[in-house]
């Protein structure tokens, strides 16, 4: 019967989410109420590639600095520049430092008498840096020896605070979860952040515009990391305080950008797997889903919208992982309100791009060129492809690529077409689960079908493209919408823990 009561907590809950949001929408209209003096535009000046400082940020990861801090050192001495490392302790107990002293003498190093934790070691690592240039990376990262110089060529652009790197998984053959290209989507009032699909063109495109530069594997412009305050403790004890602060800078008119050219390979989750569980990851990163909403979505039908569906988003995030698990981590958000409404505050005065504006940027790209079938049995098309997707497969049948909540792409008409067929699979539909597959079909945000589907089996549809303007050799943008996803391993037929939706073999216009 425990396990249930945070469902029968729910009025108790409705109430707390009624008082979080009329806070929050209270001193917004303070705000807007209030005199502000004009935002003056923010400084805009370019580095010159001089040297950088690398910090890396440890606590209890002798094991860890002995297996990738010799590449660290060797990509400083394989540039060249008069580079720095240091390496700022949490107050190990270990023998870290004593194994620094003894092995790497180039490391300055900063030995804090605790913990404290992610984000205030890395914002007293950034005070204590020489150079302009400040590159973060964790204790569990190996570098490639060439990885500095696309980092350091990134702060050409004036308006760049900073520049990320292209991370893979020490298993290249594994699904990459992460990649450094980072975008987001606002769906149902809540946050969605994810790492995109890596392309072969994008290392000859101009540089990438994402949402935030992950702060164990990206490089900062110091004096603007000093100017927003650096990491925020509000994120304590891990996770998306890079997300916020790449954010804020999205907010006071600088960006951060994409270096595929810089390649860092992950242990992903390497201190954290050994020092805390599961759950306890699981809630902090939710508790601060929360907090980068509250303190940084600032459009005012964005925050209306995130509190109307509160209700549905908690009870969906219990179906996912456990009501107990869940009702924590909002009350834990809760506990943090106050200062989050101050943070908010701040953010509001200083703001100079929209939410709306800053998702744009950092959304899906164009390609120049494309083709007006996408057969998964042939090529990826990853340069056609929007969010959404997760890489090709192959059975028997051939090539597929699986699909999740939303997935965009786009098609090149060529003589006309005003057909769009779809070819693929959808998987079985278990009762209570998913009874039915709600499939919805957009252009340019515009629906022009929508059907529900019972069964499972193959999936074939010929949609007329009534009312879409076809014009050759222009794109056409697509998007795929589904009800729900379902997980292989959340219910028990597979060890896939993806959130998937259906299997797509083609997409053509006829």
């Amino acid at each position: 019967m425990s396990k249930y009561l945070p469902i029968l907590s729910l009025p108790f809950f409705l109430a707390l989410n009624l008082w979080a949001g009329l806070l929050i929408l209270l001193g917004d209209l303070v705000s807007l109420l209030g005199r502000r003096e004009p935002i003056p535009p923010p400084e805009q000046a370019p580095i010159q590639a001089g040297p950088a400082s690398l910090i890396i940020v440890t606590w209890d990861g002798k094991e860890l600095l002995q297996q990738y801090l010799p590449s660290v050192v060797e990509a400083v001495q394989f540039d060249g520049g008069e580079h720095e490392i240091i390496v700022v302790d949490n107050g190990s107990s270990d023998g870290t430092i004593e194994y620094l002293l003894q092995n790497f003498p180039m490391v300055r190093i900063l030995p804090l008498e605790k913990n404290y934790g992610f984000s205030e070691g890395n914002n007293r690592g950034v005070r204590e840096a020489k150079n302009e240039v400040v590159i973060l990376l964790n204790n569990d990262m190996q570098v490639q020896r060439d990885f500095i110089r696309p980092l350091l060529e990134g702060f050409q652009d004036p308006t760049v605070f900073a520049v990320s790197c292209q991370v893979f998984f020490q298993d290249r053959t594994r699904r990459r979860e992460e990649t450094g290209k980072t975008r987001a989507r606002w769906e149902r009032g809540f946050f969605a952040p994810f790492h995109d699909e890596v392309l072969e063109t994008d290392g000859l495109a101009q540089p990438i515009p994402i949402l935030w530069g992950g702060g164990g594997s990206c490089a900062y412009r110091r004096s603007r990391f000093l100017e927003l305050g650096g990491f925020d403790a509000l994120f304590y004890p891990f996770y998306l305080e890079d997300t916020d602060l790449s954010y804020q800078a999205w907010k006071r008119g600088w960006e951060t950008v994409f270096a595929p050219g810089s390649v860092v390979i992950h242990r992903h989750r390497g201190t954290t797997q050994r020092k805390f569980s599961a759950d306890y990851v699981k809630g902090a990163i939710r508790k601060n889903q929360y907090l980068f909403i509250w303190k940084n979505i600032t459009d005012s039908r964005w925050t209306w919208e995130h509190f109307f569906f509160l209700p549905w988003n908690l009870l969906r995030f219990m179906h996912q992982t456990s009501p107990h698990s869940e009702w924590k981590a909002l009350r834990w958000a809760i506990g943090q309100l106050p200062a989050c409404l101050q943070a908010r505050s701040r953010t509001r005065a200083l703001s100079r791009q929209s939410d709306h504006e800053i998702f744009r940027r950092t959304g899906l790209q164009v390609p120049r060129e494309g083709t007006t079938t996408l057969d998964f049995n042939l090529r990826d098309f990853g340069e056609q492809l929007g969010p959404g997707w997760h890489l090709r497969e192959f059975n028997d049948s051939g090539g597929y690529r699986w699909t999740g909540l939303r997935s965009a792409f786009f098609l090149f008409p060529e003589k006309g077409e005003n057909i769009l067929e779809v070819r693929g699979f959808i998987p079985e539909l278990r009762p209570f689960h998913r009874p039915f597959l709600h499939l919805q079909l957009f252009q340019e945000k515009k629906r022009f079908i929508e059907t529900r589907i019972a069964h499972s089996g193959p999936l074939v549809l010929k949609v007329p493209l009534v009312g879409i303007q076809v014009e050759d050799g222009h794109p056409l943008l697509f998007e795929l919408r589904l009800n729900a996803t379902f997980s292989p391993a959340r219910s028990g037929t597979g060890t896939d823990t993806r959130e998937l939706g259906i299997v797509i073999t083609s997409l053509r216009l006829i």
